[in-house]
């Protein structure tokens, strides 16, 4: 144990110290949590490619790197396409979901089942949220190629979840998001046809 003969040098060494316990302990403002979640979120696609709305194991398993909200609008979504199913009984119709066929977190047109993913950036918005950019190529099998959505992050019950996905414009399709998709052709739980 070092000692101080000098009562500024003790002074000095207590401040020191104590300033170094105090950054250390101090929250970060560091985005490896919304990184981690987005992380396991995309691993868990890669392993199960989730499409349409999720249901049993589905649920179960990606329901934890989801927000409330977010979860609330696939629940939204389940009633109207009930809904929808109640108008059109019996008719030998499709279902006109955009979100039946679409990867849920990684978009349609055939990107349901990403080949491999990596998070290309992180950042932190004023509102406390954060927008990560994930980058997807398709599977070998499925020839070249590569797409982007951007995750946002949201602290809930000091935790990071995914709040909302966008899938940025494409040559063949306009921007939109995984919330939009979920309301498409619906008011609240209510099928009302799209324009």
């Amino acid at each position: 144990m070092v000692q101080f003969r000098h009562p500024v040098l003790l002074l000095l060494a207590i401040v020191s110290t104590s300033g170094s316990k105090a950054h250390t302990s101090k929250p970060s403002a560091s985005v490896d949590g919304p990184e981690r979640t987005v992380k396991g979120l995309y691993g868990k696609v890669l392993v199960r490619a989730p499409s349409g709305l999720l249901d049993g194991a589905n649920r179960r398993i990606f329901a934890p790197y989801l927000s409330r909200s977010l979860l609330l609008k696939m629940g939204t979504a389940r009633i109207c396409a009930q809904d929808w199913f109640r108008q059109n009984r019996g008719q030998m119709i499709k279902a006109p979901f955009a979100w039946s066929e679409a990867g849920m977190f990684t978009g349609g047109n055939e990107r349901t089942y990403p080949g491999t993913f990596r998070i290309e950036s992180t950042q932190a918005e004023k509102d406390g949220s954060f927008h990560v950019t994930v980058s997807f190529t398709y599977r070998a099998s499925d020839g070249p190629g590569s797409w982007r959505v951007v995750d946002t992050v949201v602290r809930e019950d000091g935790r990071f979840v995914v709040d909302e996905v966008a899938f940025p414009s494409e040559r063949s399709e306009g921007a939109y998001t995984l919330s939009q998709t979920l309301s498409e052709g619906c008011k609240g739980p209510r099928w009302v046809g799209t324009q």
